[in-house]
């Protein structure tokens, strides 16, 4: 089981948006930060500003929030990103026997399992904010205040 790298690349890129409130922050200087390309961070963004998380100014860059950190959700940004395949979380082996006693029933056996499973894991990303996140950081980074990126 694997959930792509894009939400923890997104939620970076975000608490990077909120550290440094007021400042221009650019695909280039957030791909710098996550060790990714600046193409991922655009594509990524244009995901985020659909679901109403964040606004990008064309041409002379800059992303700003749209919501307050305590109103966005780790769900919220893993459902923009991930949508088509939120329900692929614990992927279904494509093909089993039918043949087989064990086989012929096992996507029944495992649906239910794994949609328990999924909700769940829905649940608690609901519950954790950016905000939470952000506390996290300054938590470690012990309240200083980190230079322009």
């Amino acid at each position: 089981m694997r959930i792509s790298t894009k939400c923890s690349i997104a939620l970076h890129c975000l608490i990077c948006i909120a550290v440094f409130d007021g400042r221009r922050m650019t695909s280039t200087g957030l791909a710098a930060s996550t060790g990714s390309n600046p193409v991922v961070i655009r594509n990524l963004f244009g995901a985020l500003q659909k679901a109403g998380i964040l606004s990008v100014a064309r041409g002379t860059g800059g992303a700003v929030l749209l919501r307050s950190p305590e109103e966005i959700t780790v769900w919220d940004v893993y459902a923009a990103l991930e949508s088509d395949e939120k329900h692929e979380l614990l992927g279904m082996h494509p093909n089993p026997s039918p043949q087989c006693p064990v086989g012929s029933r096992i996507r029944s056996v495992l649906q239910e399992p794994y949609d328990e499973i999924f909700t769940a894991m829905q649940k608690k990303m609901q519950e954790i904010t950016l905000q939470d996140l952000l506390d996290r950081w300054k938590g470690q980074a012990g309240g200083s205040f980190p230079p322009a990126l």
